[in-house]
């Protein structure tokens, strides 16, 4: 078990000093496709888990999808999965409509271990909360300026892509499109009235 952690570590080290070589390290690493399969319902579960800790720590108030998704882990999860998945679909259809060579097992492979990343910068988010409240938006923005250069990264890897300014003005206009999606069928269960706080 230990040795599995250690290459894991190694990954995310890796990830972050270069990310284009991890994806390789990555994808050479042979995991099944059941694991793969696996491991985007683990993410999504360990996501809401997270999401419902910080609802604990700084509860919503008047946000009535914060609410929504605050009311019942399990919805949050289901939710959690069905983003993850959306990505998963949207990164290897407009991948491949560019001309790009991933796979789709590979691409979920990617987002697994995009949001295994994300995992641990949620984690260290709440850690800084309780311990110095005031850093914890720095901590979010770093956070989010991280995630963009690694899906940029990840991506180009993924797909074979040069340019990732092309593959970051792409994963824009996809997370904008996924977005209204998601606001349009939370507005259908939730009523008119959940685009207020959007």
């Amino acid at each position: 078990m230990s040795g599995l952690g250690d290459q894991i570590i190694a990954l995310a080290r890796q990830s972050l000093e270069d990310p284009r070589a991890s994806v390789r390290s990555l994808l050479a690493l042979g995991v099944p496709l059941p694991a793969r399969t696996i491991g985007l319902l683990l993410m999504a579960v360990a996501s809401a888990l997270l999401m419902h800790l910080g609802f604990i720590l700084l509860p919503p108030t008047d946000d009535p999808m914060a609410l929504f998704m605050m009311a019942s882990p399990l919805r949050a999860a289901v939710v959690q999965w069905l983003v993850l998945a959306a990505s998963v679909l949207l990164i290897f259809r407009i991948g491949r409509s560019w001309g790009g060579r991933g796979s789709l097992p590979d691409t979920l492979l990617v987002v697994v271990w995009l949001q295994v990343i994300m995992l641990g910068v949620q984690v260290l988010q709440l850690v800084v909360f309780l311990v110095a409240p005031g850093l914890a938006a720095i901590i979010s923005l770093a956070g989010l300026v991280l995630f963009f250069w690694l899906a940029t990264s990840f991506i180009a890897e993924l797909h074979g892509f040069a340019s990732r300014g092309a593959v970051l003005g792409g994963i824009l206009v996809a997370s904008v499109g996924l977005a209204m999606v998601l606001v349009l069928v939370l507005t259908l269960i939730l009523g008119p009235e959940a685009l207020g706080n959007v």
